[in-house]
């Protein structure tokens, strides 16, 4: 396992990792002419599916960017502007997808409307690297719990053992190809949790089949989710949608939660793609003296997955 693997909790190796990133921009910078996958593995000392995670983070985010040839180089500026230049002003995140039209309230009223739907705590996640995922909305009201170790940043180790996750996972090649590469085990978060990779690999093509996917008690004791990809106008599908509640809640109610899943995620996709107006409708009313708890986060990661 490499040492850019960031486990839960972060600790040294997260510094650890921020290091090594701070060493492949600086790599790039004294290389114009670009690196391919195997040169900055053999400068990072690193294999070769870390340093190809670490291109396609840094592409994703905007530093760094792909030659014809597929050589990668340092990005003529920095996603918040000129190399070395002070921010006037936070920067809008736009799209999710680059080159897709910005979804604009889109995503955030679909959290929303998931959450009136099913009176479940609801989530956002997008994935801003290979397989690097963040949540960035949440909706529920005050007192609904909160799906215990679920944080702002899901750990690519954690990645196969939440629903909100398993969906991004299903769409990624890198991840499979990484899979293979490695052969290392997927960590046991519950008794419940998908440790076999074949089995990984088979729930990921019923992921893909159904375009929806669970988890059981997977990630945490007692807790399940539910998620489906919003899909962008281009057909990249990077960003989930979901839901977390009780084991015994979706024991009951499994068809009907999963079909709001279904409905309010290919709802948002349509009206990413302009297909239908932008207003959410069918939403129930909120309930006396409910208020709907909001919460985002903006944060992305460079690490390779562990499996």
């Amino acid at each position: 396992m490499d040492d850019d693997v960031v486990p839960a909790g972060g600790g040294s190796r997260s510094l650890k990792t921020a290091a090594t990133v701070l060493r492949a921009l600086r790599l790039l910078g004294d290389h114009p002419g670009g690196l391919c996958a195997a040169d900055l593995a053999a400068e990072l000392g690193k294999s070769a599916a870390t340093a190809r995670y670490m291109i396609n983070t840094l592409c994703e985010a905007g530093y760094a960017e792909r030659d014809g040839s597929g050589r990668c180089r340092l990005s003529d500026a920095p996603p918040w502007g000129s190399w070395g230049a002070p921010a006037e002003a936070e920067a809008d995140p736009g799209s999710p997808v680059p080159g897709d039209p910005d979804p604009g309230a889109i995503l955030a009223e679909a959290t929303t409307e998931l959450y009136r739907r099913t009176r479940q705590r609801s989530y956002l996640v997008r994935r801003t690297g290979t397989v690097v995922a963040t949540v960035t909305d949440t909706r529920g009201h005050q007192g609904l719990a909160k799906h215990p170790g679920l944080g702002t940043h899901v750990p690519p180790s954690h990645a196969h053992a939440l629903a909100l996750t398993k969906v991004l996972l299903a769409t990624s090649a890198e991840y499979v190809e990484a899979v293979d590469e490695e052969g290392e085990p997927l960590e046991r978060l519950t008794d419940s949790s998908l440790t076999d990779l074949a089995a990984l690999r088979a729930e990921l093509d019923e992921v893909r089949r159904r375009g929806v996917a669970l988890d059981r008690e997977e990630f945490a004791a007692g807790f399940a989710t539910i998620a489906a990809p919003v899909v962008s106008p281009s057909g990249s599908a990077t960003v989930a949608l979901g839901l977390s509640c009780s084991a015994r809640r979706l024991a009951l109610d499994e068809d009907e939660l999963v079909d709001a899943v279904r409905a309010v995620a290919a709802r948002a996709s349509a009206q990413w793609a302009g297909e239908i107006g932008a207003r959410p409708v069918g939403m129930p009313p909120a309930r006396p003296n409910e208020t709907v708890e909001r919460g985002e986060a903006l944060l992305s990661g460079f690490s390779a997955p562990r499996r």
